[in-house]
């Protein structure tokens, strides 16, 4: 592929799983995700998904901080079938906690940053919730390129730079497989 010609755009049913992969699926988000969920937030990533923003049943901010501090602190006020995420790792970290924490059935993730976040089933768990609670990852992936480069160059920089060192690591560990590798 040519450095001119577009990311073609892919959806991949993985069982229960729906990833929607290339520029501009996020303008596809309303079909996979629906309305009335409960949103996961910051300001700069609201603001590059608007339509999905505009879709919540509810929209919570997520601070600066530790996940499980901050799944913790939302246990109260999140409640939904679906949990969106429009962020980066911490965000969809939190997702993943509370979704976890049974304060919803399922997570979406549609990355802001390179974290890989929306990919794997890692995250802390909420303050409060046993550590031998099974972990969760999302079951809707919404991955547009474009926003996933979104972040401010020096932000950008950094974000890459834990992307690649995941990338020589992922094949390393027990959880490889043939995909990721």
């Amino acid at each position: 592929m040519s450095p001119a010609e577009p990311v073609r755009r892919c959806r991949w049913q993985d069982g229960p799983r729906l990833v929607l992969f290339g520029r501009g699926v996020v303008a596809d988000a309303a079909e996979a995700l629906g309305s009335g969920y409960a949103l996961l937030t910051t300001p700069r990533a609201g603001a590059v998904a608007p339509a999905v923003v505009a879709a919540a049943g509810s929209v919570h901010e997520v601070p600066s901080g530790f996940v499980d501090e901050i799944a913790g602190d939302l246990r109260e006020s999140v409640s939904s079938e679906l949990i969106v995420a429009p962020g980066g790792g911490r965000v969809i970290d939190v997702s993943k906690a509370l979704v976890a924490a049974g304060a919803g059935a399922r997570a979406a993730a549609i990355p802001t940053t390179l974290s890989a976040a929306e990919m794997t089933g890692i995250h802390r768990h909420a303050r409060g919730v046993p550590a031998e609670t099974p972990r969760v990852r999302p079951l809707i992936v919404i991955n547009d390129p474009a926003l996933s480069a979104s972040q401010p160059i020096e932000e950008l920089a950094a974000s890459t730079l834990n992307a690649l060192g995941h990338a020589v690591e992922g094949p390393l560990t027990p959880l490889a497989n043939p995909v990721a590798t």
